[in-house]
């Protein structure tokens, strides 16, 4: 396994070392081993700025990563945090799954007893039979991580409806217009038939596109309130 200095790691990951320390501060990097007095690192946190580079550049603010990097760790040592976020990766969750209580229970985590009600009330989850349904597993995923930054759950549920009611607006839009331009600039077979075809790439493109620019308008929207 190769070892570097704190250096070495900021030269080939990009990252500069005031960087990796606070990284080190917040728990989204692992600690460095220790060769007498001098930091030891691995192939392991090389990957893992990697990964921190990835996340944010998908629009994911450092607490949310470390949420991603926790929810890793509770799936266990084969998991791989781009299925948590991104529909393309194998072992991505289908949106609804049924999971049996202790799933539940290591996924609510410590939040468990505070956040259950609320997130039944906001139908986030569902009883079923002995389990329990979730029926949209990233907008659970996302509840979670505005609740560990102080959003409560009610207002997670609200902001859910208007995502959901604004999305398909859009998409009723967007759907119109490919078939307007069936005769011109689009080439394709039909866009039910494309969906069909190629479905996990429609889904991968609305991911990346969707996702980033609902960042950068809430973003911009911020600046505006507060300007």
């Amino acid at each position: 396994m190769s070892r570097y200095s704190r250096v070495q790691l900021a030269d080939l990951s990009g990252v500069p070392a005031r960087t990796i320390r606070y990284y080190h501060s917040l728990g989204v990097l692992p600690k460095p081993g220790r060769a007498g007095k001098e930091a030891v690192y691995t192939d392991e946190h090389l990957d893992r700025l990697r990964d921190i580079s990835g996340m944010q550049a998908r629009g994911l603010r450092l607490e949310a990563i470390r949420e991603v990097f926790d929810a890793e760790a509770q799936r266990g040592a084969n998991a791989d945090w781009r299925s948590v976020l991104d529909p393309r990766y194998a072992g991505a969750a289908d949106q609804s799954v049924v999971i049996d209580d202790d799933e539940l229970s290591s996924l609510l985590g410590d939040r468990r007893a505070d956040v259950l009600d609320e997130l039944i009330a906001a139908q986030y989850v569902e009883r079923y039979e002995e389990g329990w349904r979730i029926p949209d597993q990233p907008m659970l995923k996302g509840a979670l991580i505005l609740y560990d930054v102080g959003t409560d759950i009610t207002l997670a549920g609200a902001l859910r409806k208007l995502i959901r009611a604004r999305i398909a607006e859009l998409a009723d839009e967007m759907v119109r217009t490919f078939r307007d331009a069936a005769a011109t600039s689009y080439g394709g077979e039909g866009i039910g038939t494309d969906l069909s075809r190629f479905r996990e790439r429609f889904r991968a493109a609305a991911w990346e596109v969707g996702g980033a620019t609902l960042a950068d308008e809430i973003e911009r929207a911020v600046r505006e309130l507060d300007g």
